[in-house]
């Protein structure tokens, strides 16, 4: 019994010694050296940000996006290409701002993460603004993950690893349990919150502290308490800016209010 229990605990062991050998010759593989490509590619198809959901008096925000290289790690710091194609529709310095000094994978690394300083603008609240961000191959870096074929919903789609879209803008959409035809609370909801509006959702999740990806989630219904809670401080709140000669007034110029059930 003895015998065959070491005869296993060898085998195994040969396995492991196996396959590691393979896992490196995989890392190692002079197809995918010293490529380099955007690790949120592998799942998504753009970055997406919206002011919408933050509240009217934050200027901006800083987006962060990785930069990954396949392969060995080198000893000394390796410069990338990193090319905003002319389609793009934010404009340099207007809309955003690089953060990094270079654009650089430093030495002993294997990543770098893009610091894109967004600055909030009043056309945002009319348009999303569009960034395409392109890494190109350099003398340290060559684009053999470039792209890749997948089915998605039966047709055939092309994933591209070096691109990717960036999208922006100030407009914050109706959040599921508000929608009327979608959320059986919507009239209740209507009732004490109001009309939707842009200003009143973003002036909410700031004085109540709001998770937005919480409450923006579909099928996510606040429970009735809260909703009042809500309705009730919003509208005290209103009334008070009024009386101080200071109304609140919605992105149309319309003045905010609550529902007709709020008290």
């Amino acid at each position: 019994m003895k015998k065959r229990l070491v005869y296993l605990s060898l085998l195994f062991m040969t396995i492991t010694m196996a396959c590691k050998k393979q896992g490196l010759a995989l890392f190692d593989d002079q197809s995918s050296q010293n490529s380099i490509y955007f690790p949120l590619a592998e799942t998504a198809t753009r970055f997406d940000f919206s002011f919408g959901y933050i509240k009217p008096d934050v200027p901006d925000t800083t987006l962060k996006i990785v930069v990954r290289a396949i392969g060995s790690v080198a000893d000394h710091d390796r410069a990338y290409h990193l090319s905003i194609a002319d389609s793009s529709t934010m404009k340099a310095g207007l809309d955003y701002q690089f953060m990094n000094e270079k654009f650089v994978i430093k030495a002993g690394a294997v990543a770098d993460t893009l610091r894109i300083k967004m600055k909030r603008n009043a056309g945002m609240k009319k348009d999303s603004l569009f960034m395409y961000l392109d890494l190109k191959p350099n003398e340290n870096f060559v684009n053999s993950l470039l792209s890749r074929e997948e089915v998605s919903g039966g047709k055939k789609v092309t994933k591209y690893f070096t691109r990717l879209k960036v999208k922006v803008d100030d407009i914050a959409g109706i959040p599921w349990f508000w929608t009327t035809g979608k959320s059986p609370a919507a009239s209740f909801v209507i009732a004490y919150l109001g009309t939707f509006g842009t200003n009143k959702f973003q002036t909410m999740i700031s004085r109540y502290g709001l998770d937005v990806s919480k409450i923006t989630a579909e099928k996510y219904i606040p429970p009735t308490t809260q909703i009042i809670g809500w309705a009730n401080g919003m509208k005290a709140y209103l009334d008070q800016m009024t009386a101080m000669g200071t109304p609140v007034y919605e992105t149309d110029g319309s003045l905010m209010k609550m529902g007709l059930s709020a008290k």
